[in-house]
């Protein structure tokens, strides 16, 4: 009896279990031996012998007939009840099949056997996450990740070739590819029941749920009841902020940790690398810009300069890619769970978590040179491998070496602003995916836009022209105006156009999912949420209308300035300088009143003391003043000359020749011709300030001119400088006698006041 037990243990293998491989064990477990095949002992010879059964490809298609048969008369409905799964045969057919599936050592086949089982079971082969499971997927789903600070990878494309073909993609569509992409790392899924102080400042202000107080926020922000704190802080200097809450707490400066930042790990990673890996993460200012940044308030900054203006812009840009980012991750999360919730046929909230359409972040720049710097360091910070038509940008944005003509002996502001490629007509659309950036994207493809107010107003186009489109601004969430004081000597209305087409309803939809369309974008109250951040050297009246009627944002808005000393004490000749004030009742009347006692009292004045009026430069900073004041020497046959923006090289040669050698006795200047050209004068030695000007370097330059002509004189007491002011001119005024001063100027019983 032994002997013959030892011998079928032989036979079956079931002798030998614990020698067995793992595979193997679970082989027999499942089959009950080692092979799948059916095996039969042959006890009538005296030699054993294994004969086994051969399946031929007809006998398992007919097989899988029989099971398909088997399935049609189980299932009258379209639900398959365990009880029906568990009474189903198992055929060769279908243990071949799951042997391979289990045994295959190639992801492919594995992924083919997955979809070939779904297909048989009347269900839709969905990718969840390449190497999770649903119950994997089910747990990460509702645990937390940690925050936004965790290595969350962006998603990888299935593909990208298709974006340029599909020019008629807006949000929607431009998700598209979003929802093809595949999850990395499944800590970028987040808690989404986390307390509300844990939670992003981008979460709570973008956020598909709005508290339930919106209505009266935005009631408090047209009726512009703001609630005003000022402070003065030792980096910003003076801070004026509106906000909507009644308890404002003032936050410590040390207050500042990058931590609370909520940047993406990715961002920090190559912030460390740009900013040289320093032991300081920000500088100062940047610290306290960015502070600001994240918490979506509208932010007006006019402390810009040459000095601190690299600083400046890599701040925004990291905030504009980690707004980016996180607009990317929000949106491929909520994907992910909608997959998972149709594959697992759970019901699932809706989500609100999109625009109209994709582009989120506009970058208005004056000129070419200035968008060359902000997409280089895109490019070092975004840590993308790749980068899509780079070339064509670089050759567009970029001159070489001997293609430069400035002048290396003009003022520092001067090279910072114009050197290289200074062509004020550009726009470009750039989008990101998780390794690469593509630029010349096209708008509703993209993410970011980069453009001159000029450059986008050929786009937009007027009321009047048939062919315009500005649908892709419809969903702009952050608006970025670097260097303003430079767009001032632009044209100015392209970029009041500009915000006057912002954040509208589209015509078309562009291939919209409106169902995930945040509600406010359907309301119409867009404006209410974009953050607006622009950057200016000073304020102007044009700055400050920008910040009263278009910055709207309900989480609040900073305006930040600094106190002046006046560039008057940056004039080298010691000149009498007198200042004269005007009064006018009203702005409307100001210009009026100006040309009337420039005319009358200036021009006579002068004749008096130099009845010839000669080497005379009257300075003009606005070019309507400039053309009335052309008219009225032409008319009164002045012996002048006169240059503008528009003037052409030539001419304006001829002029300061003529000006120099007196054939000309009155030089007429605009302040954009200094601006752009920067020409030194000579022959100067009476100046006249009919207006001043908004740059307040501006003032000690043209003064200084007078340095060549000290040489030329005998006596200071013959050179000149009279400037006319009125209580309108009060942030020019500022900028050149300095804040203590201006209130004495403007307010005083005297009209006349003289420095020297």
């Amino acid at each position: 009896m032994e002997d013959k037990n030892k011998k079928i243990k032989e036979k079956t293998g079931f002798g030998n279990r614990k020698k067995l491989s793992r595979k193997a064990r679970e082989t027999l477990k499942q089959y009950g031996t080692l092979n799948p095949f059916e095996e039969e002992v042959s006890s009538n010879s005296d030699e054993e012998k294994k004969s086994y059964r051969k399946v031929t490809e007809s006998q398992l298609d007919k097989e899988r007939q029989q099971e398909s048969k088997y399935d049609n008369d189980n299932n009258s409905d379209d639900f398959i009840f365990d009880d029906d799964i568990r009474k189903r045969p198992a055929s060769s057919y279908k243990k071949l099949i799951e042997l391979l599936q289990k045994n295959s050592k190639n992801l492919n086949d594995r992924e083919f056997f997955k979809r070939r089982k779904l297909e048989e079971e009347g269900k839709e082969y969905i990718e969840i996450f390449k190497n999770e499971t649903k119950d994997d997927l089910e747990n990460t789903l509702n645990n937390d990740d940690n925050g936004d600070n965790n290595d969350d990878e962006m998603l990888d494309e299935k593909s990208e070739n298709d974006d340029d073909d599909d020019n008629n993609n807006n949000n929607n569509n431009n998700n598209n590819d979003l929802d093809d992409e595949l999850l990395s790392n499944s800590n970028d899924l987040k808690k989404d029941n986390r307390d509300k102080d844990e939670k992003d400042e981008f979460e709570i202000h973008f956020g598909g749920d709005r508290p339930n107080d919106i209505n009266i926020k935005i009631e408090c922000v047209d009726e512009k009841k703001w609630k005003i704190f000022k402070t003065e802080d030792s980096i910003l200097k003076f801070v004026t902020k509106y906000s909507l809450d009644e308890d404002e707490k003032r936050e410590e400066e040390n207050g500042l940790n990058f931590k609370s930042f909520k940047i993406k790990k990715k961002l920090l990673n190559t912030w460390e690398k740009l900013n040289g890996n320093k032991k300081e993460m920000f500088s100062g200012l940047q610290a306290h810009l960015f502070h600001n940044f994240s918490k979506y308030q509208d932010v007006l900054y006019s402390n810009r300069s040459y000095e601190n203006s690299q600083e400046i812009r890599q701040i925004y840009v990291l905030h504009a890619l980690n707004h980016i980012f996180k607009t990317r991750h929000t949106v491929l999360k909520n994907n992910a769970k909608i997959t998972y919730a149709h594959s697992t046929n759970k019901e699932i909230d809706e989500f609100r978590d999109q625009g109209f359409t994709r582009p989120k972040v506009l970058i208005l720049l004056p000129f070419r040179n200035s968008a060359l710097n902000v997409v280089e360091t895109m490019i070092k910070l975004s840590g993308s491998e790749q980068q899509e038509n780079r070339k064509r940008f670089f050759d567009s944005y970029s001159i070489e070496a001997d293609q430069e003509r400035i002048d290396p002996k003009k003022p520092a502001d001067f090279l910072e602003t114009f050197k290289g490629n200074n062509d004020d007509m550009f726009r470009v659309g750039i989008k990101f995916t998780r390794k690469s950036m593509k630029f010349y994207s096209e708008f509703y493809n993209a993410d970011i836009i980069i453009a001159s107010p000029l450059g986008l107003r050929m786009i937009i186009g007027a009321e009047e022209d048939k062919k315009r489109d500005f649908d892709f601004l419809s969903s702009i969430e952050l608006l970025i105006i670097d260097q303003c004081d430079s767009l001032l000597m632009q044209n100015w209305d392209h970029v009041k156009h500009i915000f006057d087409h912002l954040n509208l309803i589209p015509k078309s939809s562009h291939g919209c999912d409106f169902s995930r369309v945040k509600n406010w974008y359907l309301d119409g109250r867009a404006k209410y949420f974009r953050q607006t951040i622009i950057i200016s050297e000073y304020l102007t009246p044009e700055i400050n209308a920008l910040f009263n009627k278009q910055m709207l944002n309900i989480s609040g808005k900073l305006k930040i300035k600094r106190h002046y000393e006046g560039t008057i004490l940056e004039v080298i000749p010691q000149i009498k300088q007198i200042f004269i004030r005007i009064d006018s009742p009203s702005i409307s009347e100001d210009d009026d009143i100006r040309f009337k006692y420039f005319t009358e009292q200036i021009l006579s004045l002068l004749k008096k003391s130099y009845p010839e009026l000669s080497h005379t430069m009257i300075f003009i900073p606005s070019y309507f003043d400039f053309v009335r004041l052309r008219n009225y020497f032409e008319d009164k046959d002045y012996s002048f000359a006169s240059i503008c923006e528009y003037t052409p090289l030539p001419d304006v040669t001829r002029a300061r020749s003529n000006f120099f050698s007196e054939r000309s006795k009155i030089l007429l200047c605009t302040e954009r011709f200094h601006f752009f050209r920067r020409y030194n004068i000579r022959g100067i030695r009476h100046i006249i300030f009919y207006s001043l000007p908004d740059h307040p370097h501006f003032y000690s330059e043209i003064n200084n001119f007078l340095i060549s002509t000290k040489n030329e004189v005998e006596d200071e007491s013959k050179l000149s400088c009279h400037i006319l002011f009125s209580k309108f001119d009060l942030l020019r005024l500022e900028r050149i006698v300095g804040t203590s001063r201006v209130d004495k100027m403007l307010q005083g019983n005297k009209n006349i006041f003289m420095f020297s």
